[in-house]
């Protein structure tokens, strides 16, 4: 067993754990070296927590097939975790109940492990991932809190920011924010992406714009998810100030194209091109190419936060088969929640049918957080609602009463 600062990793190999710190860093930087993990694996192959953490990089796909190449990885990290510690016992175990669809119960696992090892990061963060998924703001801020109590001003102090923002108080979320980047300036894009947030929520497109040009040339390192995202961020402050054409230069050059196979790209990519059209501003020829690079993961079915942008592109795309397979199936398997309602609405408004997509909409428009993503995220069937029933011809007193 070999002794890291704070943790213990069961390993032969000091280079193991080097490399193990070294994907930890990445993963909380958001960098594009994460695969440093299969380093550790290299080195010693019978790394238990090496082999869970290769499967987390994989998951983190959100695809079917990142399920897939996950599974060896996890075998193999089952195989030898009688000989692991019980911290790493519980991380195996709960990277296994992400894979298995029970992301509760991974959650409830990692939170575990953070409480009893506070200083361990890397669940932290793999938690905070998870929660996100399932709209669990509660429980972000509970375990981002113990995290940042041991890490203050860290990383972890980034992850409580979005945490806090996300659970309405900004002003907090901006402090952490800040200590989070005095501490790393160039190296938090989460705790950057916090406070792109919080301007957001205070409406203070100017601010936001300038903080994130002022940080845009760091991301350059970052995962093409972290790097996209950021730049998303900036081209919804660039929409609100009704500056079409550098949103929609921001979408060609900074968003869509930088890894178009990547799901997280591809969200970003169909949330900010339907909000240009809501604008006014013409596709062209991007949903036949977005739905392109979607179509190998339409019936991936991890996530309906996913599900649902594919099935807007699809639509939008014309990709009436597969749309119409996708909404029957959402309808089907989610009757008894919000999804089905959201599958209809967003057809709908897909294809221009106005009053549908309103009656849709409206009636879960306020019960979307178990959906998951952000708020600016989930923002957008709120913003696909108010511009269908601003479309249907629906009289401006049934609108204000909407307001």
């Amino acid at each position: 067993m070999t002794e890291a600062p704070e943790i213990a990793v069961t390993t032969c190999s000091l280079a193991a754990v080097q490399a193990i710190h070294r994907f930890g860093a990445e993963l909380l930087s958001h960098g594009c070296h994460a695969n440093v993990i299969f380093e550790a694996l290299a080195h010693d192959g019978d790394c238990a927590l090496a082999q869970a953490y290769a499967a987390a990089l994989f998951l983190t796909q959100m695809t079917r097939e990142g399920h897939v190449q996950a599974a060896p990885r996890l075998a193999a990290a089952d195989a030898v975790a009688p000989h692991a510690t019980i911290r790493e016992r519980q991380i195996i175990a709960a990277i296994g109940q992400w894979a298995l669809g029970d992301s509760a119960a991974a959650i409830r696992l990692l939170h575990e492990v953070v409480r009893e090892y506070p200083h361990d990061l890397i669940s932290a963060k793999l938690c905070q991932i998870l929660q996100l998924g399932v709209g669990d703001v509660p429980g972000m801020v509970r375990t981002a809190s113990i995290a940042a109590m041991a890490d203050p001003g860290g990383y972890a102090s980034g992850l409580l920011a979005f945490a806090v923002e996300q659970a309405g108080d900004t002003d907090r979320a901006e402090r952490l924010a800040c200590h989070a980047l005095d501490r790393n300036p160039l190296t938090d894009p989460w705790a950057q992406h916090a406070l792109a947030h919080v301007h957001a929520a205070r409406e203070d497109w100017v601010k936001g714009r300038a903080f994130l040009r002022a940080h845009a040339a760091s991301w350059n390192r970052c995962s093409s998810f972290m790097l996209t995202h950021n730049w998303w961020h900036a081209a919804l402050c660039a929409i609100e100030l009704d500056d079409l054409d550098e949103a929609l230069r921001l979408f060609d050059n900074q968003i869509w194209g930088v890894r178009k196979q990547h799901c997280q790209d591809q969200i970003n990519a169909i949330s900010l091109l339907a909000r240009l059209e809501m604008q006014g501003v013409s596709a062209g020829s991007r949903w036949q190419d977005i739905a392109d690079h979607i179509a190998p993961h339409a019936e991936d079915r991890l996530s309906p936060f996913l599900d649902l942008h594919y099935l807007y592109a699809l639509a939008r795309a014309g990709r009436d088969a597969a749309s119409y397979e996708l909404q029957s199936q959402l309808e089907e398997r989610s009757c008894r929640t919000p999804i089905g309602l959201l599958a209809r609405g967003t057809v709908a408004h897909a294809r221009s049918q106005w009053r549908e997509a309103a009656a849709a909409l409206g009636q879960v428009r306020g019960n979307l957080l178990s959906m998951g993503g952000s708020q600016m995220q989930r923002a957008l069937f709120e913003e696909t609602f108010r511009h269908s029933l601003s479309r249907s011809g629906v009289g401006e007193a049934r609108q204000r009463a909407y307001a």
